[in-house]
């Protein structure tokens, strides 16, 4: 079938061939008074499902992307099941290491009959592994509590004292020549070794690899005392140096304040963006943008969207991180207002007095 000559009213609709007869139309003649516009009509762009006014494809350069922070439901399920796999082979190598070193003192001489009894033991405990419903601790709960107690104090506790007199960070920054098999054992380094890795970790202290895997090797209190120290005043001072920079983040600093946020406690962190009043300088800066520089509301949605996704899932889920994300949302939603009352109706009330106050709901009253 051939395609409709551009021009011709009997491809539109009654009314509008109606309409443009009577402005004197010419069939197959452009627009405009001596037919110079255009005559085939404007083709649809097809525009993405659910997407509103402002929408792009081209995402806005303005330093803030970043990863999701909620995975979709298959991929969380993935992940989950990766930890749960990675946690149930470091439980199968620590039993295989436990068995190995028993083995081996029996091969050295050793016929104490608490030796014996730790590999009848362990030996037995082969079983757990077999079960259908194996899942991370259970190999160690099957140990009797004093076969577990013989192999933590006189087998596996000098080897590792060892290995954190050996230890090299940069060369095994994960410990896991000497540390982490043994994890699903011991649950956590023996303090009486804690002081013999702290100078170790606190010399790679900027090495972000060396560091993070010490919140599981340390009990908690240790781990707390740490952090105290060491991790906390990083995370406060690269909050406390950062410059806000609409509509480009140039200054990287906060990223890495999330990349440790995960490592100390939540509250601490609010502490923090509250001290180093964050959240002033943030939405200062937002505030001043949308006045100076009236970017697009698009343009401004995903800045401050683009922040958000910055933050932990821990943060998020604060009251009080809520509260100010959404206090900058809501900046942008009056700013948008603003704009709107201006252009529709614009004798109707004093412009630059909105405007100076987009951050304050009470001005829109007075303008509406």
């Amino acid at each position: 079938m051939a395609a409709p000559m551009p021009g011709r009213l009997a491809f539109t609709s009654p009314a509008v061939a109606k309409m443009m007869r009577l402005w004197n139309y010419e069939e197959g003649s452009g627009l405009g008074v001596h037919g110079q516009g255009i005559i085939a009509p404007i083709q649809p762009t097809a525009w993405p499902q659910k997407a509103g006014l402002g929408h792009r494809d081209k995402p806005y350069d303005n330093g803030l992307d970043a990863p999701p922070t909620a995975a979709p439901a298959n991929d969380e399920w993935l992940h989950q099941w990766e930890v749960l796999s990675r946690a149930q082979r470091l439980e199968t190598e620590c039993f295989e290491k436990t068995l190995a070193l028993l083995q081996e003192l029996k091969l050295q001489g050793d016929d104490s009959p608490e030796t014996a009894d730790a590999l009848a033991a362990v030996i037995k405990s082969r079983e757990v592994f077999q079960l259908e419903n194996h899942t991370p601790g259970m190999w160690k709960a099957a140990l009797p509590s004093s076969t577990t107690r013989y192999i933590i104090e006189q087998i596996v506790t000098p080897k590792i004292a060892m290995g954190a007199q050996e230890w090299q960070p940069a060369w095994d920054p994960d410990c896991h020549d000497w540390l982490r098999p043994w994890i699903p054992l011991i649950s956590h380094l023996p303090r009486s070794l804690y002081d013999a890795v702290e100078g170790k970790i606190t010399s790679r202290i900027d090495d972000y690899d060396v560091v993070s895997p010490w919140k599981d090797y340390l009990d908690p209190a240790c781990w707390d005392a740490f952090a105290a120290r060491h991790v906390l005043p990083k995370i406060a001072r690269l909050v406390r140096e950062l410059r806000i920079t609409p509509p480009k983040q140039a200054d990287r600093s906060f990223r890495w304040a999330m990349l440790w946020a995960p490592l100390v406690r939540v509250q601490h962190v609010v502490s923090i963006l509250e001290d180093a009043e964050f959240w002033d300088r943030w939405e200062g800066a937002l505030r001043h943008w949308l006045r100076s520089s009236k970017p697009s509301f698009g343009e401004a949605d995903a800045w401050c969207a683009g922040w958000k996704n910055l933050f932990t899932p821990e943060l998020l889920a604060d009251e009080r991180v809520r509260a100010h994300l959404h206090e900058g949302a809501g900046m942008v939603d009056r700013a948008r207002c603003c704009r709107t009352h201006i252009a529709l109706s614009p004798f109707s009330f004093d412009h630059h007095r909105l405007i100076a106050n987009i951050d304050d709901t009470s001005e829109l009253a007075v303008g509406v």
